[in-house]
């Protein structure tokens, strides 16, 4: 049995317990075909921020240090994630990644591999676009704004899905790889609410 739904309701609960809660777009999300959704990371509630405030169940992409306790590796699977070795080509997590989206499921992924703070700019990782290419799904870009102290608001902005048809049957260079992440990235930058 899976324990997303439960994990779920109970992230609610807690997240409106310490937080104010301010959510715009979840509509333009698709309600059934899988996508990509792709998020800022500038703290650690942010994937439990992503995860319980979006109708569908997201599969996050996470690295496979998170996996090396027994335990938390046992969670992390009930939960639906799975690992990535980020200092290696991970053939199993781009296969396991490309086959959820097929199925119609959505993928979680923190771009920027890492948290970056505010003010901070790091690069965005290519996997993003090519998860999205390889699977002919699009992308959806959402920024998380907060500062996540006692009854801040966090902000949450869906914007609309990229569709990537016009790259279709161009070579997948790493490059333009690189320029679809980026042109994702600058999309969240320009939701991201200024506390």
């Amino acid at each position: 049995m899976s324990l997303y739904p439960i994990a779920k309701n109970l992230v609610k609960i807690y997240m409106h317990l310490l937080f104010k809660i301010d959510i715009q777009g979840e509509e333009r999300m698709p309600k059934e075909d899988g996508f990509v959704l792709c998020s800022n990371h500038m703290s650690n509630y942010d994937p439990l921020t992503v995860a319980a405030f979006i109708p569908r169940q997201v599969r996050f992409i996470a690295k496979k240090e998170l996996f090396h306790k027994r335990m938390m590796a046992k969670l992390l699977f009930s939960l639906g994630a799975f690992p990535v070795d980020r200092e290696t080509t991970d053939m199993k997590a781009f296969k396991t990644a490309i086959k959820l989206l097929k199925n119609n499921e959505v993928l979680g992924i923190f771009a920027e591999g890492t948290r970056v703070k505010e003010g901070e700019a790091k690069a965005a990782k290519a996997g993003v676009a090519m998860f999205a290419m390889k699977a002919g799904v699009p992308i959806v870009p959402v920024a998380v704004s907060s500062t996540y102290r006692f009854r801040s608001t966090v902000h949450i902005r869906y914007g609309e899905p990229i569709s990537l048809e016009e790259y279709q049957g161009q070579k997948l260079t790493t490059e333009l790889m690189e320029e679809i992440t980026e042109h994702v990235m600058e999309k969240i930058r320009e939701m991201k609410v200024k506390e």
